[in-house]
């Protein structure tokens, strides 16, 4: 393969392993602190005054981190009722349809968190510790807009349809090496 085509693909990869290292590192920020509140509370009778805040807020980002990854991936939920039934040109209509569709709810989303965010930060919004609550919102506008740019990429090029048997979404390693 050449390097101007494995260049997505590497692409693609390093942001994955971005995403995942993010959720990994705040899960265990999360869990962390959660069991450092159980055992302080416990043992000393208080804990780190805004742990609790926090693990709310690494929850939000882990959410939406998650939510972005998911997109990306095609792994969220979905109603497959038109992908069962209906006939290839018409799958990807409909493929087309839901991806505009979802994008456009993603931008809206991005625009009306941006308006709740601009009050917090104009009415200067405590989150937890020293840290603004707009700075712990932020993850919603950002993984909004690409939500939106993922579903947009969908609707104006489609994911190969896995019932195609000549589909181009074989994997690289699933071809044999004399066909290469």
């Amino acid at each position: 393969m050449s390097a101007r085509r494995d260049l997505p693909e590497r692409i693609r990869r390093g942001i994955a392993a971005l995403e995942t290292t993010l959720l990994l590192v705040l899960l265990a920020v999360m869990v962390g602190v959660a069991t450092y509140q159980i055992a302080a509370r416990n043992l000393f009778g208080g804990g780190i005054v805004w742990g609790s805040e926090l693990v709310h807020v690494a929850m939000l980002w882990v959410t939406m981190i998650g939510a972005v990854a998911a997109a990306g991936t095609n792994r969220h939920i979905k109603i497959d009722l038109v992908a069962r039934f209906a006939s290839r040109p018409l799958r990807r209509l409909a493929q087309r349809i839901t991806a505009s569709f979802a994008s456009a709810l993603c931008v809206a989303l991005g625009w009306f968190s941006l308006e709740f965010i601009s009050g917090d930060f104009i009415e200067g919004t405590p989150g937890f510790g020293p840290v603004p609550a707009w700075v712990c919102e932020i993850i919603i506008p950002v993984a909004a807009v690409a939500m939106a740019f993922n579903y947009l990429l969908r609707a104006i090029w489609p994911l190969p349809d896995p019932a195609e048997p000549d589909g181009p979404d074989i994997p690289a390693n699933d071809l044999n090496e004399d066909e290469s």
